[in-house]
């Protein structure tokens, strides 16, 4: 697991890198609190951000490097089951979920 800086929600706020058996997945935490909103437009500046400009800076720089790598991503303020990839449109970014593989 590596931690990466997101600052801006809050002073520390970091998303993490998941890496196992040559797989890996970017943590989002709320780096993003909406899938279509903040993905969409990234520089909008959002209430809950401790600094709503240092956290829209972080999420487009973030996306930026997530997208260009299609990096999976998981986070727990999107859909169920909150997994897949964000891709560059336009400005700003889309989501694509894919399906949760739960095997024991």
């Amino acid at each position: 697991m590596t931690a990466i800086a997101a600052p801006g929600h809050t002073v520390g706020h970091s998303i993490f890198m998941v890496s196992s058996g040559g797989k890996s997945f970017a943590f989002l935490g709320d780096l993003s609190h909406h899938a279509v909103l903040l993905l969409e437009r990234p520089r909008m500046e959002f209430s809950y951000d401790t600094d709503p400009k240092q956290a829209a800076n972080s999420r487009v720089k973030l996306l930026e490097m997530l997208a260009a790598n299609k990096t999976p991503v998981m986070s727990y303020h999107f859909a169920w089951p909150g997994y897949g990839h964000v891709a560059k449109a336009g400005e700003g970014f889309h989501y694509y979920p894919e399906p949760m593989q739960m095997t024991l």
